[in-house]
């Protein structure tokens, strides 16, 4: 399914191919592997944006490529580290999972009737209050 074609053209993409996309695509996917090891961070709050800020990525395009790059991989072993050293609250994990499945679900639904401009704006307010929220906790609290 996807974004529909006209709507892919309508929108400029980056230029660059071959070893030099490849080459910057492999250096934020470092980045965000690290970033996502270190804070459980990673594809939605860098991934995607840089996908679609240097990449010339749709918000569609990005947010399922993220999902591809960073779940099986980094979420397998970065569950690996923290199991290890005792930082998972399995019971709590446990009970999130039917509730991502639905809500996964039901946000992919969501998406597909979403123009890219509106995907965008939305998920970059999130991330403006999530970013907010996290300011006000970590130096007020």
């Amino acid at each position: 399914m996807g974004v529909p074609r006209a709507e892919q053209r309508s929108r400029p993409v980056a230029k660059a191919e071959g070893f030099g996309r490849g080459a910057g695509i492999f250096a934020i996917a470092c980045v965000c592997g690290v970033a996502s090891g270190m804070f459980g961070l990673g594809g939605g709050v860098l991934l995607v944006p840089l996908l679609g800020l240097l990449f010339g990525f749709s918000q569609h395009r990005a947010q399922g490529t993220s999902l591809v790059a960073l779940i099986p991989p980094t979420g397998v072993l970065a569950l690996m580290a923290y199991s290890k050293e005792g930082f998972v609250s399995w019971k709590t994990g446990l009970l999130l999972i039917p509730g991502i499945l639905v809500g996964g679900i039901a946000g992919g639904i969501l998406a597909k009737k979403t123009k890219p401009r509106r995907m965008r704006q939305v998920f970059a307010g999130i991330l403006v209050l999530l970013g907010a929220w996290q300011v006000l906790g970590a130096w007020w609290r």
